[in-house]
């Protein structure tokens, strides 16, 4: 009798044991998990996909263009008293306004009297590209030499005694500038202030 209860026991310890190894290896081969796991790895790559396009679309792959730091001049004063400018210029750039801080050695001469100074310039744009109309200031120094004519009936026995003498340059004025090239511009302006003639009007090129 107690051999039968064993022996009843074992086959119903091995059966439960049997069934439940062959429940999870039904499981591990079962086609539909495959399938399932497929599904989702599907659905995974395809939301990579459409993410890519969106990524590559908010960052930019263009780089900023580079904006130049110095520049020079090249002006002719007309109208008043001919002359010429050579300057070299730095460009600053903040959120409202560019400039451009010029360093100018000038010569003008006309008949009798002739001037050579140093000058600096600040010229003031509302946008980076430096273009359309502009403001500027200018504080320097004059040598001028004057050479007084004789007019009188007969002339003068001796010759005219030359002046030497400096004089303040001071003056403000407005602008026109127009773009020629990537970063070249030709320019019109006239200025009016505490100088040897009160206003000119002035060519220039920018490069």
């Amino acid at each position: 009798m107690k051999k039968i209860i064993l022996i009843l026991i074992m086959m119903f310890f091995i059966a439960n044991v049997c069934c439940g190894e062959k429940q999870d290896v039904s499981t591990i081969f079962n086609p539909h998990i495959y399938n399932k796991l497929y599904a989702q790895n599907e659905l995974l790559t395809n939301n990579t996909n459409y993410a890519q396009p969106a990524t590559n679309n908010t960052i930019s792959q263009n780089p900023m263009p580079k904006r130049p730091k110095c520049c020079f001049t090249f002006a002719l004063d007309t109208v008043v008293m001919p002359g010429v400018k050579i300057g070299f210029g730095s460009i600053k750039y903040d959120s409202t306004s560019t400039k451009e801080e010029f360093v100018i050695i000038h010569a003008n001469t006309l008949i009798a009297i002739s001037s050579l100074g140093i000058l600096g310039k600040v010229n003031t744009f509302k946008s980076p590209q430096r273009k359309g109309f502009y403001t500027s200031y200018t504080i320097g120094i004059d040598f001028v030499v004057f050479i007084p004519l004789n007019l009188g009936p007969g002339g003068s026995s001796g010759s005219p005694e030359t002046q030497n003498f400096l004089f303040p340059y001071f003056s403000f004025g407005i602008g026109y500038s127009l773009q020629i090239g990537k970063s070249s511009y030709f320019r019109i302006s006239g200025d009016v202030g505490l100088k040897l003639l009160i206003a000119n009007i002035t060519f220039s090129f920018v490069f």
